[in-house]
């Protein structure tokens, strides 16, 4: 990544990226040659169908996973060159997760699993405390802070993800179908929300759906098919 790049507000970058699994003599290739930038508070949605690699990429992109090929950055530091130690650090300051299954702590409360990643980070209790119990009331699950995930609904559930994902203020939120195991009406709910906390954090926001309604919505859409991303039109969304 370069001075101009960083300058510009790049938070993810990536070049030449590719991705191959290797089982005995069996070598499946993902993509290969793959490149994405996402900008500063960008809103970008990515398509394909069932088993083009969306999820393995969004893995890479947030250091989850390492490529056979090309580089990935998040905020301007190559994760290649990181220790395991440092990219987790960056992972925790840098990028928020939010899945298709909450991924919620069973043992612990709503309010200890949203301020889990600020004490990861070294901040004291009460300044998780304080972070955590904000963003639950911004999502609505400000009566809800004391009960467990198997106390809450679905939907609630994945608000509770979804403002732990954002509670260290990330430059960028990383979605896998993060609506995709709720219904209609709840999805909706779930991905406003998401948008509202993207415009009122200045947060970066790439999502990995198959619903092409939510993808409309946002800044950009990037297409995944067979080992290849490109900018889709708005008339082929």
């Amino acid at each position: 990544m370069n001075d101009l790049q960083m300058a510009q507000g790049t938070v993810i970058y990536c070049q030449g990226l590719g991705k191959t699994y290797a089982e005995g003599k069996l070598h499946t290739p993902v993509f290969d040659g793959l490149g994405i930038s996402i900008q500063a508070g960008e809103t970008v949605a990515i398509l394909g169908v069932s088993g083009a690699g969306k999820s393995t990429l969004l893995h890479l992109l947030g250091g989850l996973d390492t490529p056979t090929a090309g580089e990935v950055y998040v905020a301007g530091q190559q994760m290649s060159a990181l220790s395991d130690a440092a990219r987790g650090e960056l992972r925790n300051r840098a990028l928020g997760f939010v899945y298709q299954f909450h991924h919620l702590l069973p043992e612990f409360t709503a309010l200890e699993n949203v301020m889990l990643p600020v004490l990861l980070g070294g901040a004291p209790v009460a300044e998780g405390m304080r972070l955590a119990r904000s963003l639950l009331e911004s999502v609505g699950l400000g009566h809800r802070l004391e009960h467990k995930p198997g106390e809450l609904s679905g939907g609630e559930r994945q608000r509770a993800a979804v403002a732990r994902a954002l509670v260290n203020t990330p430059a960028c939120v990383l979605g896998d179908e993060p609506t995709g195991n709720l219904d209609e009406k709840t999805a909706a709910t779930v991905f406003e929300l998401m948008l509202e906390l993207n415009r009122e954090k200045k947060t970066s926001l790439v999502l990995v759906t198959h619903d092409r309604r939510l993808a409309r919505r946002l800044d950009r859409v990037l297409e995944l098919h067979e080992g290849k991303l490109r900018d889709m039109p708005p008339s082929e969304v």
